[in-house]
């Protein structure tokens, strides 16, 4: 054998045991083998042992092809523009002209492989100019964080795209003014064309503390850790403030004294994402920040002992209310908003050892499903009421501005309310929400029992039959009314791309697709990498 084969024969050993030892390093190294704590989602083989994957595979097509359906109507008709009116195919740009629905559907896409789409969206997206809004527009902090600048973050991950990471940062940059005020709380609204926040006296607890799981991860990518310092101050000051009871927060924060000085506490809207951010921050951290679950356990401590009821008439039905400022006023409606919680118990009863949790997460995503299954349409109102033993409660034509608190007599159950556990107020919508479906792909993941699979499939039906147009899908007025295009409102917001398909093909995916124990998905159902570098 002469050098030259030598050489040859040396050089090719060498990398087969390269590629040997890379395989061998990447079995040995999976995130699942070195997870701090147990295991979250269930093994791929108890998965396996339902034997519905021929079924799935079906069901993940039909939902791929619905989102094929409202991403191909926005593409024809609103391209570039932030949303779709899918009954008259016109566009709006009620987000600044960003084009959230395209950004916010882009990882989506990905996940269910359709990648020419994608590339379609990615090719845009390099042209947006994000130091600039439209004329006069004042930028909504929390929503851009929570769609945009995560959506970008996490296609970036996906596909390594450089360009999109380099945008992502852009929208990054220019919302960061919204925390130069003198406490650190942020202003909720940005002046993106002046490069300055609009001055308030107050934000909600959900857009003040619903940004730091996306400003860590840009921190993490970037390298820089400005963004995450700026996002984590506010935590440590919502954690020193004083509040009515250990663990709840009052929505309003006066962002010149950084005090929690009014309004409801509620799972549900402007209060509902600062709690799920407390596991989430635990786990993308790899637990390695104890100060997020010690605030996760008190909330949900107090949640449980102070805002968790039961129907009358369903034993098994429990949901979640509402308390006055000072924890001591209870309102008896459960929001949809309300339906990620069952979800976030699931996540923390498996991280945090807390088995009490996951019981009482089965009984309330069961109420989120009554609210679908239970109406004419099978699709879900904004909220549903319930009454005490007393026959007291909120009226039923209570509205969005109505007094939350002013509980009343009521006269005798209909036979309806009775069946169904609960009665309906004024607001009957149905905006494409995800949060049942979220916690219906969370419970399946973490429980394997196949009865989740049925019920997602089932509201997946619903939505299929009474909100798909012809260009997309529209909201709904009325769920109690099977009147069919006449109750569509002409909006589909970047949601319903983002979470609500995405929660149901995920549901109909393997387990390990996207695992519950690799990735923490954000509040727009973003899914971000937990961090590789927990100390950062």
């Amino acid at each position: 054998m002469d050098r030259c084969t030598r050489v040859l024969f040396v050089l090719l050993f060498a990398i087969i045991l390269s590629a040997v030892l890379a395989r061998v390093l990447i079995e040995a190294l999976d995130p699942a083998d070195y997870w701090p704590g147990p295991r979250v989602t269930i093994p791929s083989e108890r998965d396996k042992e339902n034997d519905t994957a021929h079924t799935d595979e079906e069901r993940r097509e039909v939902i791929k092809a619905a989102m094929k359906h409202a991403w191909d109507g926005y593409h024809t008709y609103a391209f570039g523009n932030d949303e779709l009116q899918p009954v008259t195919n016109k566009s709006n740009n009620k987000w600044g002209g960003w084009g959230v629905t395209l950004i916010d559907a882009l990882d989506t896409l990905y996940i269910m492989g359709l990648h020419k789409e994608f590339n379609q969206g990615v090719t845009h997206v390099t042209t947006v100019d994000f130091s600039k809004a439209q004329s006069g527009f004042k930028t909504p902090f929390f929503e851009m964080v929570i769609r945009s600048l995560a959506g970008l973050l996490t296609a970036y991950e996906m596909s390594l795209d450089r360009r999109l990471l380099a945008k992502a940062q852009e929208i990054g940059d220019v919302l960061m003014p919204a925390f130069n005020t003198s406490t650190g709380i942020p202003y909720p609204r940005v002046d993106v064309n002046a490069k300055r926040a609009i001055p308030s006296d107050r934000v909600c607890l959900a857009e003040a503390g619903t940004v730091q799981l996306e400003y860590w991860k840009l921190s993490e990518l970037t390298g820089d850790p400005k963004y995450h310092e700026a996002a984590q101050r506010v935590v440590d000051i919502l954690d020193q403030a004083e509040k009515p009871y250990p663990g709840l927060y009052p929505i309003w924060i006066d962002i010149n004294s950084a005090k929690l000085v009014s309004g409801k506490i509620t799972f549900g809207g402007q209060g509902d994402s600062w709690y799920e951010y407390m596991i989430k921050q635990y786990v993308f951290s790899r637990h390695s920040n104890d100060q997020y679950r010690r605030m996760y356990e008190e909330s949900i401590d107090a949640m449980k002992e102070k805002m968790v009821q039961r129907s009358i008439y369903d034993p098994s039905m429990y949901y979640v209310g509402d308390l006055d400022s000072t924890a001591k006023k209870f309102s008896p409606m459960y929001q949809h908003l309300t339906c990620f919680v069952p979800g976030m118990l699931a996540l923390g009863s498996k991280v945090l050892d807390r088995p009490d949790d996951l019981e009482l997460a089965k009984s309330l995503v069961y109420t989120c499903f009554k609210m679908y299954n239970t109406t004419a349409t099978g699709l879900s109102p904004e909220y549903v009421l319930f009454r005490d033993s007393y026959d007291k409660g909120l009226s039923p034509s209570y509205s969005d501005n109505s007094d939350e608190f002013a509980i009343t007599q009521l006269s005798g159950a209909s036979n309806k309310e009775m069946k169904d556990g609960f009665y309906l107020g004024g607001n009957k919508g149905y905006i494409l929400r995800p949060e049942t479906l979220e916690s219906i792909m969370v419970m399946y993941r973490i429980t394997g029992d196949p009865m989740y699979k049925e019920w997602g499939w089932e509201i997946f039906k619903a939505i299929d039959k009474w909100t798909r147009t012809r260009s997309a899908f529209s909201a709904y007025r009325d769920v109690t009314s099977t009147q069919g295009s006449s109750q569509w409102t002409d909006s589909m917001e970047s949601f319903f791309l983002a979470e609500t398909l995405k929660y149901l093909y995920l549901l109909f995916s393997p387990v390990d697709y996207y695992s519950l124990d690799e990735y923490v998905f954000n509040t727009e159902a973003h899914p971000f990498k937990i961090l590789q570098t927990p100390n950062l």
